[in-house]
């Protein structure tokens, strides 16, 4: 299941985002118990999955403007910036003329690539910090979250994956560039994944109730 949480915006001309509330979302991502982790913000077509179309990205205040750097597949690269925060900065998308607005939404992603061939111990380092920094942006919200019951590994193109351990691959589903992988508690820590390429990224699978 896909993690998206949608900041929409009024703005007609330009988009325009208040900085303060992903600010705080980074501000708890930033811990040092959450280093292997990070939240990635996504730029895409307001009520859709598609990348946005922006000529130019800023983040602003009274005083001052800066660049801000998307990528190809719309992850547009957020200052952690505590004056920013104090100045009430905002971010603002130039588009094209006649350009659907965009939503600016949060996922959660693996900081550094999961090993070609990793350890459930790995893995479960991840499952752990995501499902530890999902409570913690969610608040009292919490308690109506799905868990966090494994990972899914995505790559840059199709890729299989395999492992001597017949519990784990019981638990492993591949299709096109994502493997997803179910980490429940009976899996030996010990028990290894090896994929056919390197993973790019891991993001939390979420066990729908």
């Amino acid at each position: 299941a896909s993690l998206l949480v949608a900041f929409s915006s009024s703005a007609v001309a330009d988009t325009v985002f208040n900085y303060d509330g992903f600010y705080a979302r980074m501000k708890k991502s930033e811990k040092v118990e959450f280093s292997d982790i990070t939240l990635a913000f996504i730029l895409q077509k307001a009520g859709t999955s598609e990348v946005c179309t922006v000529d130019k990205a800023l983040i602003t205040t009274d005083i001052s403007e800066a660049p801000l750097t998307v990528a190809g597949n719309g992850e547009l690269m957020l200052p952690f910036d505590e004056m920013l925060n104090v100045q009430k900065a905002l971010i603002v998308l130039k588009q094209p003329e006649g350009a659907a607005a965009c939503d600016l939404n949060f996922k959660l992603r693996s900081k550094m690539p999961v090993p070609q061939q990793a350890t459930v111990a790995q893995l479960r380092k991840l499952q752990g910090q995501f499902d530890e920094l999902l409570d913690s942006l969610a608040g009292w919200g919490k308690y109506w979250l799905p868990d966090v019951s494994g990972l899914t590994v995505h790559f840059a193109s199709e890729v299989v994956a395999q492992s001597s351990d017949a519990a784990l691959s019981q638990q492993l589903l591949c299709e096109q560039n994502r493997c997803r992988l179910f980490l429940p508690a009976t899996l030996a820590d010990t028990s290894t994944v090896q994929f056919s390429k390197v993973p790019d990224h891991a993001t939390p699978l979420l066990l729908q109730p």
